[in-house]
């Protein structure tokens, strides 16, 4: 039988996974979505490094994930379908490798889960293959990049990303929407990263959460201010 705990902290993920699902397609919930998305990222590598069997308490945590992963997924179809045509050499120059490493992370991430539930006894190999991978990817590196660039602070780019956007689109609101919706996708999939690699290791969680439970209310605000400056009425 079920403890009450056990099913309480099941009944908990799941209504987390059910607030980040709202959460995640609206960049003024951006960083209301982060610290939910943080509990279910330590709860799935706490499954994880037990091996993620058959019990059901597991499968659900693995299911909430999924969920949660599918709509990241979709959010990321959506704005590639309305960025195909604008491309902005200058920002993919400076910031593509860094958004190749965050999506790197992220895979590896998806892939020690898939492999832990396929061979559960070699869970700690398939954790210790995505520590290297995360690290050879140059751990956070590319999160700070993206932060500073947002921010226009001690950038790689010499100018704020977000005003380089807004100067491009010419302030049409639907495009602009995308590239903050595709911004928010990024830092999102990151930090899930982030957060899984620090749980792995056992390093300092709380740390990573007070370290980016300001910055991304900062980067919110910062695409809010951008957005504010679009026009209205929907351009063609």
């Amino acid at each position: 039988m079920k403890s009450s705990a056990s099913m309480a902290d099941k009944e908990q993920i799941k209504q987390t996974a059910i607030k980040v699902l709202g959460y995640v397609e609206k960049i003024s919930e951006f960083a209301s979505s982060i610290d939910p998305l943080f509990g279910i990222v330590t709860s799935l590598v706490g499954v994880v490094r037990k091996g993620l069997g058959d019990d059901e308490e597991d499968k659900e945590v693995d299911k909430d994930f999924r969920q949660v992963h599918k709509k990241l997924e979709s959010i990321s179809a959506k704005n590639k379908q309305t960025l195909r045509q604008i491309r902005i050499d200058e920002v993919n120059e400076t910031f593509g490798k860094y958004e190749e490493y965050i999506k790197h992370q992220y895979g590896a991430f998806n892939t020690m889960v898939e492999r832990v539930k396929l061979d559960p006894e070699n869970a700690g190999r398939y954790m210790k293959d995505f520590e290297k991978i995360y690290e050879r990817d140059k751990s956070n590196l590319s999160l700070d990049v993206y932060y500073r660039g947002v921010m226009g602070t001690g950038s790689l780019f010499g100018r704020p990303l977000l005003k380089v956007y807004l100067e491009h689109c010419d302030r049409n609101r639907k495009v602009m929407e995308a590239r903050c919706s595709h911004l928010a996708n990024l830092f999102h999939i990151g930090l899930i990263a982030l957060m899984a690699y620090t749980s792995v290791t056992e390093d300092d969680e709380d740390e990573v959460r007070e370290k980016w439970a300001q910055r991304v209310i900062d980067i919110q605000a910062k695409m809010q201010e951008v957005l504010d400056q679009c026009d209205e009425e929907d351009q063609t």
